[in-house]
């Protein structure tokens, strides 16, 4: 793809969702921290502390649940991107069974082990109304990693197509009745019972997104039904190691959290203002995490498009622009959360303190580069590098964080959370740049070191790469260079003539619709593939072309798939009808 014309299209795409990925990001973040920000307003400090004493208890379960999501999500963009819509279905029915029936025994174990759960987070450290308290919320929360299964699934779907925007929508259904939900049963509930109610207001918001997920789908016209399927063992095991690479962060995190109450209550003992403090700050920084996260959601998928088609080169143009896109924005993240520390403090339900102040600070000068981690997490994950994505998710979330925090309380006092919070981020990019580095030292040089994609990238199977671009653009001149091309790479005139006819009328079809398209020819060794695809809305597929080339070959001759706002139809030539020679 020539990189002037396609960077500009990659960009307009990204550009596009972006604000939808930023919303997802920080409506997400934000399901998190809302019942620590209602405890706050009704309980005060010893609410927050009880709040974060449950959190990591359902937290590290759901993390199981948002890795089996994720990795269906990730299976069904791979399907997608080879317009293999038996794939999808695949993915998607054998995924929802699975996190449906995992979301049920995680569900039944949080609740029968509730007080075991709050120990291990530092329960024994802290009085005993607020350990009852934190009991009393986990046990009610037990639902949610169910709950909250069933409407994640339904988001990755979305983000399949780039409803970017209708993914935010249905967290923000999530946001809205958690808060109407909690806040009335925390107004009316006694004292001792005020944090189950939150537990039942979270629980509501996870019905009410899967709800809305369903109608949305089908306002959105996509036909998505679903039947009970049982994953093959291998199947299972491909969706875990999949998804647990961006869900290992969240998964370390929840983990981390009940090391950290322990080493905060520990560090600073008699200090009734440290943990909710604690609290408040890794509150805002989850806030400004959310949002510069964005850059890197609305791009994954891309990369996972990208590969399944074997395009080096319109994968380095999506890094680098979601790179200095989500950069860029970062920095101007930052300087507003730090900017709106009082308003954000006081939505926790505490006064800005200097601590929270100087914590905030000192988190919001790292937080920027914790949009390049990401990047390098969903980037490996997405091109199947799982080892490395697991590697920049777990290691500065997890490894460093406990270790820093370990290290630095004792030397710098509460400066040393502060460090800890944000800082492991960029000592984490540090130490896995080089081991990226080492890792491609034989394989490919500056920039796709980096990339480390596999050398059959590299090795000339592209056949055809051509392009129709702008209203200007003579359409009619351009198909004439189409059909010269493509005989010098189709050797069988009955397949050629087919595959002519219906590359003309799928390109004039899209040409009425699109400004940009793009065809694409790759051999495979055995077959070869011609990749036909437009940026713009959903198009069904003319049943003249299915009816054309099916004539010449079997069923799964000819397929079509949306993707990330992009339509992509595949031709698939079997046997030995292309030749050898490449052309550009």
């Amino acid at each position: 793809m020539p990189e002037e014309s396609s960077g500009k299209v990659i960009w307009n795409n990204i550009v596009s969702l972006y604000p939808g990925a930023v919303l997802y990001g920080l409506i997400f973040n934000i399901t998190l921290m809302i019942d620590s920000i209602i405890a706050g307003w009704n309980l005060g400090a010893a609410g927050i502390a009880a709040v974060a004493l449950g959190v990591p208890g359902y937290g590290v379960l759901a993390a199981v649940i948002y890795s089996l999501i994720h990795g269906s999500g990730l299976r069904m963009i791979w399907a997608k991107s080879r317009a293999d819509d038996r794939g999808f279905q695949r993915a998607f029915y054998g995924g929802a069974t699975l996190v449906c029936f995992a979301g049920i025994v995680f569900a039944i174990l949080i609740f029968a082990f509730s007080d075991s759960i709050v120990l291990l987070c530092g329960g024994d450290m802290v009085d005993p109304v607020t350990r009852h308290n934190a009991v009393i919320y986990l046990m009610f929360c037990s639902p949610i990693v169910f709950l909250t299964a069933l409407g994640m699934i339904l988001q990755e779907v979305m983000n399949v197509f780039g409803f970017q925007a209708s993914r935010a929508t249905l967290g923000g259904i999530n946001v809205a009745v958690n808060l109407i939900v909690s806040i009335l049963c925390a107004t009316h509930f006694p004292a001792d019972m005020k944090l189950a109610g939150l537990g039942i207001g979270t629980s509501a918001g996870g019905l009410a997104e899967f709800i809305g997920g369903i109608i949305i789908l089908r306002i959105m016209k996509v036909r998505l039904g679903y039947r009970p399927l049982i994953l093959r063992p291998r199947e299972i095991a491909e969706t875990v190691r999949c998804g647990f690479p961006a869900a290992a962060d969240y998964f370390a995190e929840n983990i981390v959290m009940g090391i950290q109450n322990n080493l905060i209550l520990s560090g600073f003992p008699g200090d009734q203002m440290i943990l909710p403090a604690a609290e408040v700050v890794c509150n805002i920084s989850y806030f400004a995490s959310g949002t510069i996260k964005g850059a890197a959601i609305a791009t994954e998928p891309l990369f996972g498009v990208f590969y399944e088609e074997r395009d080096v080169n319109s994968i380095e143009i999506v890094w680098q622009q979601g790179w200095v896109m989500g950069t860029v924005m970062s920095v101007v993240w930052a300087v507003l959360f730090y900017v709106s520390a009082p308003v954000l403090s006081a939505l926790c339900g505490m006064e800005l303190s200097q601590d929270i102040l100087r914590g905030v600070l000192l988190c919001m000068i790292f937080t920027p580069v914790m949009h390049t981690v990401y990047m390098f997490t969903l980037y490996y994950e997405a091109t199947k590098r799982f080892n490395l994505s697991m590697a920049f998710a777990i290691i500065p979330d997890s490894c460093l964080y406990v270790l820093m925090m370990m290290f630095l309380i004792p030397v710098l006092g509460k400066d040393g959370i502060w460090l800890s919070i944000t800082g492991n981020q960029v000592i984490g990019l540090f130490l896995l740049i080089p081991l990226v580095l080492f890792i491609a030292a034989r394989t490919g040089r500056g920039f796709d070191r980096l990339l480390l994609l596999p050398e059959e990238f590299y090795s000339g199977t592209t056949l055809l790469e051509y392009e129709i671009l702008g209203n200007e653009t003579d359409t009619a001149s351009e198909l004439k260079k189409l059909r010269e091309a493509l005989p010098g790479v189709i050797s069988d005139p009955g397949i050629l003539d087919a595959v002519v006819h219906s590359a003309e009328e799928l390109v004039s079809d899209m040409r009425r619709h699109s400004k940009y398209i793009h065809i694409r020819l790759r051999d495979t060794g055995e077959k070869a593939e011609l990749f036909i695809r437009s940026l713009g809305q959903r198009r069904d597929l003319p049943p003249s072309v299915s009816e054309n080339i099916m004539a010449q070959g079997g069923k799964e001759t000819i397929s079509y798939s949306y993707v990330y706002r992009m339509n992509i139809v595949c031709i698939t030539l079997t046997g030995r009808n292309t030749s050898n020679a490449a052309i550009h």
